[in-house]
């Protein structure tokens, strides 16, 4: 799914907005290419291997990324903890996305992971205790809706893997929340490094703790797979660096709500490479499940500016 990952001090460089725009449109793009991947690679890789070659690839070329840029401060940062709890909310966000594609269509995993800023609104109010005004509370009620029009429970198609999309949600609207707060004291290129940085890290010492299992699996694996995981972490790194792209040409208000054109990327690959194409009840809900998300944001952009 699309991370706006950090959206922050950043210099917007020109006032091209519709630049900025396109960039995230195609910037949905790369991270539905992503995901496709992982679900042609199947279980024919283990997870763990997939999410190293991830983060691992992530790091090295967002480090080689900044130094060429002359830039040599991904490592300072002004809360190290925050930090790490990132790194591990998105690491979570990715492995329960990982895990849905094994087991769910693509779009129903893609729209069930747009979620987040419902469930971020949820956390606000029942967590952080944030008042919440009537309008986007009907936000997450028509956004709920919208995901029982995808899910259907009762019907034939639906099943406990659900779970893996909506846990997905749930960390990135967590994820949100901390990403928010380092906004305010790092910049976002050091912040996507040291992400990148920590889950390689924690992904290394859970190779290291089963590598009895792991590595016999690991040695299974055909080239064909491991050129399918190369791919996945390279559309998956220039949807981070096209992310960076575009928030310097345009505001991360303007720029959410077209994050949602991931679900129509993901419904067309859907249908290219695996002959799934949403029903009418599905598209429904991914449209609702859109415009809610979409509304949620635009309420909170008005806020932001009348604060």
């Amino acid at each position: 799914m699309a991370t706006l990952e950090g959206k922050a001090r950043f210099r917007i460089d020109t006032d091209n907005t519709g630049a900025g725009i396109a960039i995230m449109v195609l910037t949905t793009a790369t991270f539905a290419a992503s995901d496709s991947t992982v679900k042609l690679i199947g279980a024919a890789v283990p997870l763990i291997a997939l999410l190293s070659v991830r983060y691992l690839f992530q790091m090295i070329v967002l480090g080689v990324w900044e130094a060429r840029r002359g830039s040599f401060s991904l490592f300072r940062t002004d809360n190290a903890k925050l930090q790490i709890v990132r790194a591990l909310l998105l690491l979570t966000n990715s492995a329960c996305t990982f895990a849905a594609l094994r087991y769910l269509p693509l779009p129903v995993t893609t729209s069930l992971a747009m979620l987040a800023p419902l469930i971020s609104t949820l956390l606000a109010a029942l967590v952080l205790k944030d008042h919440v005004p009537r309008s986007k509370w009907a936000m997450v009620v028509i956004g709920f809706i919208g995901m029982l029009m995808v899910v259907r429970p009762g019907g034939s198609g639906f099943t406990w893997t659900v779970i893996f999309p909506i846990a997905s949600a749930t960390s990135f609207a967590c994820f949100q929340v901390v990403s928010s707060h380092l906004s305010r004291v790092d910049d976002a290129a050091t912040t996507n490094f040291l992400t990148a940085l920590v889950a390689t890290i924690v992904l290394c010492v859970a190779v290291w703790a089963d590598q009895a299992q792991l590595l016999p699996e690991i040695a299974r694996v055909t080239a064909a797979s491991w050129m399918l995981v190369a791919f996945m972490a390279t559309m998956a790194t220039v949807g981070q660096l096209l992310m960076l792209q575009a928030l310097r040409r345009a505001p991360l208000s303007v720029l959410t709500p077209f994050s949602y054109a991931q679900l129509a990327f993901a419904s067309c690959f859907s249908w290219l490479l695996f002959g799934q194409a949403p029903d009418l009840w599905m598209a429904i809900g991914m449209c609702v499940i859109a415009a809610s998300g979409i509304g949620t944001v635009l309420m909170h952009g008005r806020k932001a500016v009348a604060v």
